[in-house]
Formats: C-alpha cells, sequence, structure tokens
C-alpha cells in the first residue's frame, strides 16, 4: 500500500537556478506556523486561517459542549460563509477557503 501512495511537494513560489534570490519579492507572503511547519504563503490563505481560528473560538464559547471536531460538507460551507470576506477573486477565495480548512484543522489537533 505504501508503495503506491504519491507525494506532492508544495512549492510556495518558483525560483529558477540563475534567478538571483534578491530579486524575488516576498512582500506578498505572510509567515504561517502551524506547529512545527512553517512556511510563507498568500496574504488571503494567511485571512483564511485566521478566520477559522477566529470561528472555532466563538464556537467554543457559544455551544456548550465546545466547537465541533469534525464538520460536515454542509457545516463547513454555511460557517465559511458567514465568515468569508466579500470582494475576493475566484483564486483569492480559493485561497482562504484552503486557510480556513488549515486553521480549522490547526485547532482541533491543537497545533
Amino acid at each position: 500500500m505504501l508503495d503506491q501512495m504519491q507525494v506532492a511537494t508544495i512549492t510556495a513560489f518558483s525560483c529558477s537556478a540563475t534567478e538571483p534570490v534578491n530579486e524575488i519579492d516576498l512582500s506578498e507572503y505572510q509567515p504561517l506556523h502551524v506547529g512545527r511547519f512553517r512556511c510563507l504563503v498568500a496574504s488571503s490563505l494567511m485571512d483564511g486561517c485566521l478566520a477559522a481560528r477566529k470561528a472555532y473560538a466563538e464556537m467554543a464559547e457559544q455551544d456548550e459542549y465546545g466547537p465541533f471536531l469534525f464538520l460536515t460538507g454542509y457545516e463547513y460551507a454555511h460557517l465559511a460563509r458567514q465568515h468569508l470576506p466579500a470582494g475576493l477573486t475566484p483564486v483569492e477565495k480559493g485561497d482562504w477557503q484552503r486557510g480556513f480548512i488549515i486553521g480549522w484543522l490547526a485547532c482541533v489537533f491543537g497545533l
């Protein structure tokens, strides 16, 4: 089974061997720390992560049983729609939703 698994690599930005590193504009990226994992991500992904952490904290305060550990697709979509900012492009919206999932799971697993 393990020999059939594929490993995907995540690249935050591309850089050729001939391109000097100092020419890459890193001002568009923000540092994201989840547990021991640290990387530079787009600001919309970071905003989604922070929105999920806020939603998790609000649910912990409001619900007598605490926040839900696992969400159904409908619950996730409803919760994300409540916190989704207006005016995002489709690419930014996708990044924001990915960040929301990362932030929610980080809260669930205590990272």
